[in-house]
């Protein structure tokens, strides 16, 4: 009998249990446990249960034996958790209790950025595979470039989700390609699709980054148009300040919506608008394919390659407000098609089945 391979997922986790991490993690482990791998997640902190049968851990649970039921472990983390033990904490995944962790599995898989922490554990000289699948846009390749000199050692990979990520750059390390996928896939391919391009949306965290507030005035210049804003963040409190002050009536603020209820938030509108300043993928922008909207996307992260369109691409000549007007009045027979095209794109591409083997593919070969 073939023993089932060992994989961890690595990355750290918010308080709020919520962001494209999070969820891009939930696809990985899923489709290594479609492929037969026994699962486990590590996070510094924050490592609650949302990985269904797979084991949890964090960082308290390798420095000690305190159980999750212990009533001394909240007072356990606080103390580990605070200021006098950021060295500790820096340094964690050099000690000889995480190398005696880790070394149980045959790969561990790295969800961060270039400048994460956990950067440490592809950077060691464990002959335990790790892939490295980057959250975040690269633009100052140094830590790639130093990482050539790991080349000698077995089992280094990173995983990128589309090669413009890489904006030319060629790494010296084995680099592979794996996209997103939309988790409730079937529920967002169950979604009608419409002629309609009234209602619009924003999607995600609430941080400068998704630049929110530069399209919630924009709308102030189509007032028969509309602008959801899912998610929740700090920034929530300022939003709604901008809508009171220029009192915007066709702009409001939805909430969060779980992704097991991500339908539900899909089917109030009929285009999805992506404004960040950078991502990787992201993985609104395949829901929504999923979904059959219509996509307004800056030229960032994997959008360019899954949208195939110059309609649909946001830059300083196809302007935001360009692009809306310009699907305001596109004959309803073109919209259909248009929404119908992106759906088809990522049953092709980007379907659960298509996405799972290539993460089988590229973590087990």
């Amino acid at each position: 009998m073939i023993k089932a391979k060992k994989i961890l997922l690595v990355g750290p986790l918010n308080a709020a249990g919520v962001g494209g991490r999070l969820e891009e993690m939930k696809v990985w482990a899923n489709a290594l446990k479609r492929a037969g791998c026994e699962v486990s997640v590590f996070s510094m902190f924050n490592a609650n249960s949302y990985f269904g049968t797979s084991p949890v851990y964090e960082s308290i649970d390798i420095l000690t034996s305190i159980s999750s039921s212990s009533p001394v472990r909240k007072l356990a983390l606080r103390i580990w958790g605070s200021k006098p033990f950021k060295k500790q904490r820096d340094n964690f995944y050099l000690s000889k209790k995480w190398e005696s962790f880790s070394n149980t599995f045959d790969h561990i898989i790295l969800f961060i950025t270039d400048s994460s922490r956990e950067r440490l554990i592809f950077e060691s000289p464990s002959d335990t595979s790790v892939l490295l699948r980057f959250t975040g846009t690269i633009f100052d390749f140094t830590n790639l470039k130093r990482d050539a000199g790991l080349s000698s050692l077995p089992f280094r990979k990173y995983v990128f989700h589309d090669p413009a990520l890489l904006f030319g750059y060629s790494p010296a390390i084995p680099t592979h390609f794996v996209d997103q996928t939309a988790i409730e896939e079937e529920k967002l391919l169950q979604i009608p699709i419409t002629s309609s391009v009234i209602t619009f949306a924003m999607i995600g965290l609430f941080m400068e980054v998704k630049q929110v507030e530069e399209v919630i005035l924009k709308f102030s210049q189509f007032p028969e148009l509309r602008l959801l804003v899912f998610g929740k963040g700090e920034l929530e409190s300022d939003y709604k300040k901008l809508i009171a002050e220029h009192k915007l009536c066709n702009v409001e603020i939805r909430g969060f919506y779980p992704s097991s209820q991500m339908h539900q938030m899909y089917a109030q509108f009929d285009a999805l608008i992506i404004n960040s300043t950078e991502e990787t993928g992201p993985m609104t922008g395949v829901e929504a394919m999923a979904a059959g909207k219509i996509i307004l996307s800056k030229r960032i992260g994997a959008m360019a390659g899954r949208l195939a369109d110059e309609r649909l691409l946001v830059d300083t000549t196809n302007t935001l407000e360009i692009a809306i007007e310009s699907l305001v009045n596109t004959e309803k027979e073109t919209i259909s098609e248009i929404r119908t095209k992106l759906r088809n794109r990522y049953i092709e591409s980007y379907s659960n089945e298509s996405i799972s083997h290539k993460i089988a593919e590229v973590t087990l070969n």
